[in-house]
């Protein structure tokens, strides 16, 4: 099959927290101003993004991997996920706070949710924050079980909670087990493991788009969450790499022409952040989210534009 880069069709989702940003800053088609994810590269049964170039158009990702596995995988990551496609890319819109939750690992996703269930490590890179933009991200300092338990019972959360200021650029990698939240006024692109498990513990006593009070699911995240504190370890750097076990994330700069030679053994994604140009002569632009099967030996880039590189593990 002649393999060629894969532009993808997003699949929106409209949250009680989201907003207008994926339309006026990312160029984006939303559904609605509470357009709140755009799950960019998707294969998971809560979406699918679709195809929109090449051969395999008009195919969902899934239906892609069925028809090419080894092609659009690679060999090495084929032989470790199946058909499974390991990562799940998404831009999102925090217009207003989003709950404070967190992730289960995989031995934890397996043994809360069942057998075949992975876990969701994830990083995010701020594209645009407002002047006094923060984040939650773990503990201020290390909390028992029954602080935690109590704090949660008690609407106090807030008291034991490090938050952090956020500007455009930032990076931060989270490993399954650590509370989070994304604060107001923050959009950012997100790489995660191909899972969508949250356990929400706080909402800010705020009522879902249906009107009624969003689920918590405060006995999965006692099992599950970090207690140790995190100050000192928030931000990440992306030019040295955010490296973990699921995928490598890079971001890099294009100026002029780049020929990017290609992991042979596994797919790759570009994610536009800024600028615009072209690969192997198709326009791309911010926003545009591009898989490079693994087929793929190389690419040719031209333009100016910032982007990152991903590469699943």
């Amino acid at each position: 099959m002649n393999h060629t880069a894969m532009w993808m069709e997003p699949v929106m989702k409209e949250t009680v927290w989201g907003g207008s940003k994926l339309r006026s800053v990312m160029g984006k088609t939303i559904p609605s101003d509470h357009t709140g994810e755009s799950w960019e590269i998707a294969a998971h049964r809560n979406g699918q993004s679709r195809i929109v170039t090449g051969p395999l158009a008009g195919k969902t990702m899934q239906e892609a991997i069925e028809i090419a596995p080894q092609e659009i995988l690679g060999t090495y990551i084929w032989q470790k996920y199946g058909t499974h496609f390991p990562l799940l890319i998404k831009l999102i819109d925090a217009n207003d706070n989003l709950s404070v939750q967190v992730h289960p690992s995989d031995a934890m996703a397996a043994k809360l949710e069942g057998a075949g269930e992975s876990g969701k490590t994830e990083m995010w890179v701020v594209l645009e924050a407002k002047p006094d933009a923060k984040l939650l991200y773990g503990f201020k300092k290390e909390v028992t079980p029954q602080a935690f338990a109590k704090a949660i019972e008690e609407q106090k959360l807030e008291d034991l909670v490090n938050w952090v200021p956020v500007q455009k650029g930032d990076a931060f990698f989270i490993p399954a087990g650590t509370l989070h939240a994304i604060g107001a006024g923050i959009l950012l692109a997100e790489i995660q493991q191909n899972s969508d498990t949250t356990y929400r513990v706080y909402d800010f006593g705020r009522l879902g788009l249906d009107g009624k009070p969003r689920e918590l699911h405060v006995e999965k995240a006692l099992q599950v969450t970090d207690l140790h504190s995190s100050q000192g370890r928030e931000y990440a750097n992306l030019e040295t790499g955010i490296l973990c076990p699921y995928f490598k994330t890079w971001r890099h700069t294009l100026q002029g022409e780049y020929r990017l030679q290609l992991e042979a053994d596994r797919f790759e994604i570009l994610m536009v952040l800024e600028g615009s140009g072209s690969l192997s002569g198709r326009p791309f632009k911010a926003g545009d989210s591009i898989l490079l099967p693994a087929a793929l030996e190389e690419v040719f880039l031209e333009g100016n534009a910032q982007y990152l590189q991903v590469i699943p593990e």
